[in-house]
């Protein structure tokens, strides 16, 4: 019977899970706005009922999403955090932010700092998606999804379905924001985001949904300029890490116009020293999936072919001297001639405070397209 006293002591070893808490007992904050104001953080943390959060095998009928929306105020990060809990009720925990929302404000001068004190809080993770934004972040926090879906699956929570289907301005998440931020040359396209409701309505009211406007270039730890989501042009077909789809419209010869979607374009930039300044050479490979022809059209696979890439090499050329215009580095050439051609580089940046986009050039653009025909439209090649 010696074996009773074994099993007693191992019994009172074992702690169990006493001080667990339950789910419902716990403020879960799901998206985090940060602004600056003067001289302190205003910051707004997004709480969501549970039912939003869970995936719902059909629309809910209670109505409207309920969010809830705190606001505390700091001279430091830590000390607005701080100033937010003694009125949340239960312990808020931050391990489940799935996006993070910077004003323009704090994007001039406070991101370096900002950055470093979220990330130097133990919950708060490098997988965030991060957007800019010039409006009330309050009223984007609160905005709601379509046919009462949950919240979660809106495009400030989850933005890569609808890039996936139209890819105007690339998503990114804080752990390349980090890299823009701390990287010598580096720069971000940081997503803008803002709300509208001239598209949707209930019940003939309109409602307020969020959409991406286009995007803030950061560099060098602050913003560097805002690029309009019809202006981004070429850069989707060069700067994005993958482009999904985007429609582009063609004018045939014969006045008719063709809709076509440019898929999963890719792309490599080179850059090279000619007679001392910096030219890049860029490569663009992609597919076209026809989408729209008119019956009387006399397009043709050969024609639309050779439409595409005389207007995605215009567009990357056009974007390419309005960057140059504006000072933008959008399409990250600074960061490859920083790691190319170090030398040059540091010659460049020592001779001149300007933008180093205004000390290159842009040598070639080849564009490789293959015309996929729709089944629905049985072209002729020639």
């Amino acid at each position: 019977m010696k074996i009773w006293p074994a099993l007693l002591s191992i019994v009172l070893l074992l702690t169990g899970c006493w001080d667990v808490k339950e789910v419902q007992s716990v403020n879960f904050v799901t998206a985090l706005g940060v602004d600056y104001v003067k001289d302190h953080y205003v910051i707004y943390a997004q709480m969501l009922d549970f039912t939003e959060i869970s995936k719902q095998d059909s629309p809910s009928s209670t109505g409207e999403a309920k969010i809830w929306i705190g606001k505390a105020e700091g001279k430091t990060m830590a000390e607005a955090f701080n100033n937010l809990y003694p009125a949340s009720q239960q312990r808020t925990l931050w391990t489940h932010v799935k996006t993070i929302v910077f004003s323009k404000s704090l994007l001039e001068d406070h991101l370096p700092d900002t950055i470093a004190s979220l990330l130097r809080s133990r919950d708060l993770r490098y997988t965030p998606w991060v957007f800019g934004t010039d409006q009330q972040i309050d009223k984007l926090l609160s905005s709601i999804s379509l046919l009462n879906h949950s919240v979660m699956n809106s495009e400030l929570m989850d933005p890569m379905e609808v890039y996936r289907q139209y890819s105007a301005v690339e998503p990114v998440q804080m752990i390349k924001l980090v890299n823009g931020v701390n990287e010598p040359a580096a720069r971000v396209l940081l997503p803008s985001v803002t709300s509208t409701n001239a598209v949707w309505q209930d019940k003939m009211e309109p409602i307020s949904l969020v959409k991406l406007n286009g995007a803030y270039l950061i560099s060098g730890g602050k913003n560097r300029g805002f690029v309009d989501s019809r202006s981004m042009g070429g850069i989707k077909y060069v700067a994005f890490k993958k482009m999904f789809k985007y429609p582009l419209t063609l004018n045939m010869p014969d006045g008719s116009l063709v809709v076509v979607n440019v898929v999963n374009s890719k792309s490599k930039t080179n850059l090279s020293i000619k007679s001392g300044v910096p030219a890049a050479h860029m490569k663009v490979k992609a597919r076209i999936h026809v989408v729209e022809v008119a019956p009387s059209s006399k397009a043709t696979a050969k024609k639309i072919k050779e439409l595409a890439k005389a207007a995605i090499e215009q567009e990357i050329r056009t974007t390419f001297a309005t960057a140059q215009q504006q000072n933008l580095d959008v399409f990250g050439l600074e960061k490859k001639l920083y790691r190319s051609h170090n030398s040059r580089w540091k010659q460049l940046h020592a001779s001149s405070q300007e933008s180093m986009i205004s000390k290159l050039a842009l040598d070639k653009v080849e564009v490789n397209i293959k015309v996929v025909h729709s089944t629905s439209y049985k072209l002729p090649n020639e």
